[in-house]
């Protein structure tokens, strides 16, 4: 399972006020999900806010092959499900529970009801999108213009700094290679040259990172 990578966006939970979130709180049904089963599938068109309470969700795709490919994991504090309310959209992605997970669901009807009465979700809905789309098409002009490593290493501080841990993430070379859109020989041959630089160190489903500064210092040294 890879480590948080929502892409930097804020989390709607910390852009809100605490009476905001009782009140949405009161709107919404908490429903609890074991660790692997699917909280949505690809293709669901029912619409509805969601809001991670505790736990994640992880979010891919099951490629050509049968293979379940993960794209993105979101922590506690984070919501999904806006293309469906605001566009109709049905569900992009299969999301799945990591470990023990509650979910805050809020269906359409009481949704409508709560944007009404609250100008703040509006805004916070507005700002955590925002944040989330120009992250994603930075993500876009990174796989435009910039080489694989460096791509490579811009992913890998992502989700460093978003998983918030001590020194690794946990993920799969399966993984990285399917988020920068590149085969899995092209990823690790990137890994590779990283861990040359001593930037990083490969271990079995995690890397390493021995100096997170050195490692964003390098990354500003190469798009300077």
């Amino acid at each position: 399972m890879p480590d948080i990578l929502d892409f930097g966006g804020m989390p709607l939970l910390d852009l809100i006020s605490d009476p905001l979130r009782r009140r949405i709180r009161d709107s919404a049904t908490a429903i609890r999900y074991r660790d692997g089963v699917f909280v949505h599938a690809h293709g669901d068109k029912k619409p509805g806010l969601s809001i991670v309470q505790s736990g994640a969700v992880q979010f891919g795709i099951v490629d050509s092959d049968g293979t379940y490919v993960s794209t993105s994991v979101m922590g506690v504090g984070h919501c999904f499900g806006e293309a469906t309310l605001f566009a109709g959209r049905p569900r992009t992605h299969d999301a799945v529970a990591v470990g023990e997970t509650v979910i805050d669901q809020i269906d359409k009807p009481s949704f409508d009801r709560l944007l009404d009465r609250e100008p703040e979700l509006a805004r916070a809905l507005l700002d955590a999108t925002t944040q989330r789309l120009y992250s994603v098409l930075d993500f876009m002009d990174d796989l435009r213009r910039l080489p694989l490593i460096l791509r490579t290493a811009k992913l890998i501080a992502t989700m460093t700094r978003s998983a918030k841990l001590d020194g690794y993430i946990a993920c799969n070379q399966i993984d990285l290679a399917y988020t920068l859109g590149v085969s899995r020989v092209s990823i690790g041959k990137a890994l590779a040259e990283l861990q040359k630089t001593d930037l990083i160190k490969l271990g079995y489903g995690k890397i390493e990172i021995p100096n997170q500064e050195i490692l964003y210092e390098w990354i500003d040294a190469q798009l300077s």
